[in-house]
């Protein structure tokens, strides 16, 4: 993504914080959508040169994140 105009970076920057935004609403994320969560969490990391997550990678499956409460018949 380096190659890439910074006005075009700019806009793929704010898709993904915005993707992020909408998939941390999900209040019971199934494994996959913890993991894609998860995913873009590193990917904003990267992008911003976050020490943290540059040696990170992307593996499921993902923590189970906070459960559905159990339906009261």
């Amino acid at each position: 993504m380096a190659d890439k105009p910074d006005i075009e970076m700019g806009k793929t920057f704010t898709a993904l914080v915005r993707i992020h935004e909408a998939n941390c609403g999900i209040d019971y994320p199934t494994d996959e959508e913890h993991n894609f969560r998860l995913a873009i969490m590193k990917k904003l990391g990267l992008q911003l040169g976050l020490s943290e997550v540059r040696d990170l990678g992307v593996s499921g499956p993902g923590g189970k994140g906070a459960q559905r409460p159990a339906r009261s018949s």
